[in-house]
């Protein structure tokens, strides 16, 4: 539900299709700075090498959309079992995955389109081609993996569960049966009926196994029935390897990675520019005489990569031996947040220069420069 969370009066998590820019965590970042969401990217992938290097299969057991919604659906079926009434069970059920399966394709628009404006087009059937099949396609994908898929999908194609096997080591967060209480099983089969992925956790570990803990409840209890403590649990590294301490060589050079990472995009965050100047040379490069010097014409965009309205002036620098001067709307420029806005002026440089010169044009706010461009001066 991050688009519904708002920093600036924007969405903290976003692509604005719009403006082409990312709405990240209260930033604004436009198609060229999207080197700052690399970072990003990185970060992430180095957290999830690390948060598995030290807890395993945490993110399959307690935080998978795919584990999340298999156990919603799973709730639903047991609630809707216990009426009685031929066939309303199954429609019922049938409803319910329809609902889960819109919401959750419109939370996957909400990342492009704002929550409250995609309810307006919706319902004035103005969504859009592309959005409107995306949400049908993702609407239509989740109902059949709620309807027949869930966590079969887990035990067999997941690719995420076998990438997590290849980073955990010896000192991984394992959930495991302490093959040395082996003796003192019940041989009950609670676990085995607890357990989502139907996996018998007394056979060692195993791929299918989601470290969702719910075997480890169900042994615990029942051996608390007989004043015993549950024969599965949790263990930094499996018994029969000797165990370790998730704190090693290995996963500190990770972090000191990701601390490093964190660094470059909080400094780079911090020193992007709020705004950016742009020139180029009108259409044709048109260059006029005057009798006290020349006029060259440009058109400058202005970027405003800040979350409010901002208003800016245009401030042309000095070349030595000459007098300049910005001929056009150069004062109290309004540019809405994360927005562009073209600007059409002449420069008028007395008197006319021998060659081609540059001079210096600085986008300014409150007095304070924040970007500078050249503007080059052609004679003729």
């Amino acid at each position: 539900m991050l688009p519904f969370i708002k920093v600036g009066g924007e969405s903290l998590l976003r692509l604005d299709a719009e403006s082409r820019s990312l709405l990240f965590f209260g930033t604004s970042l436009r198609i060229e700075e999207f080197y700052l969401f690399l970072v990003a990217v990185l970060i992430f992938v180095f957290a999830f090498l690390f948060v598995t290097m030290l807890f395993g299969r945490v993110w399959c057991g307690w935080l998978c959309p795919q584990t999340t919604l298999g156990d919603l659906a799973d709730w639903i079926d047991r609630r809707l079992n216990r009426i009685g009434v031929p066939l309303l069970p199954q429609l019922l059920r049938q409803v319910s995955y329809l609902a889960i399966s819109f919401l959750v394709a419109s939370n996957l628009i909400w990342y492009f389109i704002a929550p409250a404006d995609f309810a307006a087009r919706l319902v004035a059937g103005q969504l859009g081609a592309v959005a409107g099949i995306s949400l049908a396609s993702v609407a239509v994908l989740v109902y059949l993996d709620l309807a027949f898929v869930r966590r079969s999908f887990c035990k067999t194609v997941c690719p995420y569960g076998r990438i997590q096997l290849l980073t955990m080591e010896r000192s991984t967060l394992t959930l495991e049966f302490d093959p040395r209480l082996k003796g003192e099983c019940l041989r009950c089969g609670a676990c085995v009926r607890a357990c989502p992925t139907g996996i018998d956790i007394r056979d060692g570990l195993q791929i299918e196994c989601i470290n969702c803990g719910r075997c480890l409840d169900a042994c615990r209890g029942v051996m608390e029935k007989r004043g015993r403590d549950g024969l599965i649990h949790y263990t930094f590294g499996t018994a029969e390897q000797g165990g370790g301490t998730p704190w090693n060589r290995r996963s500190m050079l990770f972090a000191a990675v990701l601390v490093l990472l964190c660094g470059i995009f909080a400094w780079g965050v911090g020193h992007r520019s709020e705004a950016t100047l742009k020139v180029q040379r009108s259409a044709g490069g048109e260059v006029k005489r005057l009798p006290d010097g020349v006029a060259n014409f440009y058109a400058v965009y202005l970027e405003n990569r800040g979350t409010r309205a901002a208003r800016y002036d245009l401030e042309a620098g000095a070349l030595p031996g000459y007098r300049v001067e910005l001929i056009g709307p150069v004062r109290g420029l309004e540019v809405a947040a994360n927005a562009n806005r073209r600007v059409d002026l002449v420069l008028k440089v007395s008197p006319a220069p021998a060659g081609t010169s540059r001079v210096p044009l600085k986008l300014v706010r409150e007095g304070k420069p924040v970007a500078e461009a050249q503007l080059p001066v052609l004679a003729q």
